[in-house]
């Protein structure tokens, strides 16, 4: 006949000294957090990174507002004049632009594959961390720079 009383009290002290050793073994492992801002992550070849806007090329068109899934880009008017050869092929007529707010931006590339021109662009450029919440939403202008011409290396 077999014993139909469960486990008895030593299999729970069993996993708890396992639990205990797992812990113990784990804290002479080496760390792995990186302290951003201050040491810089490093990313892969294919990450996408922070919009850029060519305003010569811009049309427009708010197909990038469109499809933007969570409302990342609204466009807005600026008033930027065009040099002659650019407006003749790009005519912007409402002269209006798109605008991203790059803190909720989750890089899901639609904008720049539906921009008909290619005025938007993923580039492989990355900030991890901004200081005020009012420096994340960018202007037209500023989506042409990179992040150290906007900010400079202190915030």
């Amino acid at each position: 006949m077999q014993d139909e009383r469960g486990p008895g009290p030593l299999t729970g002290i069993a996993g708890i000294i396992k639990g205990v050793w797992y812990m113990f073994i784990q804290g002479f492992k080496p760390k792995v957090t990186k302290q951003v801002p201050e040491e810089k992550l490093e990313y892969g070849h294919r990450t996408t990174g922070r919009v850029f806007l060519n305003m010569d090329a811009c049309i427009g068109c708010t197909l990038c507002e469109q499809i933007c899934p969570n409302g990342t880009i609204r466009m807005m008017t600026w008033a930027y004049q065009k040099s002659p050869e650019f407006e003749k092929k790009y005519p912007n007529k409402r002269q209006i632009y798109p605008s991203v707010d790059v803190a909720i931006c989750t890089h899901c590339n639609l904008c720049e594959e539906i921009c008909p021109t290619g005025a938007i662009t993923l580039e492989a450029e990355v900030e991890e961390w901004h200081m005020r919440r009012e420096n994340t939403r960018y202007t037209p202008p500023m989506l042409n720079k990179k992040e150290n011409e906007l900010w400079g290396e202190n915030r």
